[in-house]
């Protein structure tokens, strides 16, 4: 054989060999589940079709807005945000770019957790509610004054404080724990396990105790409160689904799926004016993945070679509007948002506008708000 077809194979078979010993004496603290997943809905027609209608959105501080998962409206009119160095910040909706440099977006520096600031609300006291992915729950003042209030639940520490939602008189902050087995930087395999990881728990900020509502979620995510105050949403990735429970009357204390098979893993969701939900879809559903659910052992062996190799991700931007009665009302989507953004984490709807955050992709999207302003906007 020729020393070139030689070299060849070698590139071939090495990498399949170390790959195969992986697979064979690997170790992986991952015990996939087995599970049946929600039919994957049509992307061609009904409410979750194809089209582009993302595909003009202005993007804007990919030079300096790193990785902004969740936007937050101030008061002052202001948007605030964190990033990936940990940096909470806020800029100005109406002065997007710097002259000399059109990518770059101004904005002060309001504090640094010294984690991963995720999800973040503001409290009716003028104060950020944050969910720290690695900190936990966290107050943070707009003089920069940064206050754990929560690491653990009855026992069970915080592994991936993901989002969280205040109730309008202040009392109380719904938040997710997306996993209390895996953290930030291996969701992925949370994900692949499918184990009951999850958790929606209740802060009380007059009391100091936190408490866990809902346990056993398929990673608990994106998190926000109806209009009216009577329950909570929370989403779980995991399940391509969006889970209620009940805060006020005969229901209370009880959950029920609010919107069942999604097309994909929803994150964020918010409460928009008119009492809709503006729900962020960052990636679509994976066939592979689908049809390896009632196959647990090679969703462990899969989840060994994640050591080696990255998951694909395709680019897509998708951000749904979903009405109280768990309608889908709005679809907007595109392959990339501006040609340019995706992976969409969180959707904001402020002052006639939508704006888009993502933990994976710098900057921030921007598009008219399809349902309009609302009166109370």
């Amino acid at each position: 054989m020729r020393v070139l077809g030689k070299v060849l194979v070698a590139v071939v078979l090495l990498p399949a060999a170390v790959m195969g010993g992986a697979v064979l004496f690997g170790s992986t603290p991952v015990e996939p589940v087995a599970w049946k997943p929600a039919p994957m809905p049509s992307l061609t027609s009904g409410p979750y079709a194809y089209n582009n209608l993302l595909q003009d959105a202005q993007v804007f501080g990919i030079y300096n807005l790193l990785q902004p998962e969740s936007i937050a409206p101030g008061a002052d009119g202001l948007l605030y945000t964190g990033m990936n160095t940990g940096e909470i910040v806020r800029f100005d909706p109406s002065k997007l770019q710097v002259p000399e440099s059109p990518q770059t977006t101004p904005f002060d520096l309001i504090a640094n957790t010294k984690g991963r600031p995720l999800g973040l609300v503001f409290h009716p006291e003028g104060y950020l509610v944050v969910a720290d992915a690695i900190k936990g729950l966290l107050k943070v003042s707009l003089q920069g004054e940064v206050t754990v209030l929560s690491t653990e639940s009855e026992g069970v520490p915080f592994k991936f404080v993901d989002d969280v939602a205040v109730s309008a008189d202040g009392r109380y902050a719904y938040f997710s724990d997306a996993s209390s087995k895996f953290d930030l930087n291996s969701y992925v395999l949370d994900i692949v396990e499918h184990g009951p990881n999850g958790r929606l728990l209740q802060y009380d900020f007059l009391t100091g105790e936190t408490k866990t509502l809902l346990g056993g979620l398929q990673f608990a995510n994106g998190v926000t409160i109806s209009k009216a105050g009577d329950y909570v949403l929370v989403n779980e990735t995991g399940e391509y689904r969006i889970v209620r429970y009940w805060l006020q009357g005969e229901k209370a204390g009880t959950s029920e799926v609010f919107v069942d098979g999604l097309p994909g893993f929803p994150d964020n969701i918010r409460t928009d004016a008119d009492g809709n939900y503006w729900l962020a879809v960052p990636s679509l559903r994976d066939p592979l993945l689908d049809s390896l659910a009632d196959k647990p052992a090679v969703r462990k062996a899969m989840a060994k070679l994640l050591n080696y190799v990255q998951f694909p991700i395709k680019p897509r931007a998708m951000a749904l509007a979903i009405n109280p009665q768990g309608t889908v009302i709005a679809n907007l989507q595109a392959e990339k948002a501006g040609a340019y953004y995706y992976y969409l984490t969180q959707v904001t709807p402020f002052d006639g506008k939508l704006y888009f955050g993502s933990v994976h992709i710098n900057g921030v999207a921007t598009i008219s708000n399809p349902l309009g302003l609302s009166p109370n906007e």
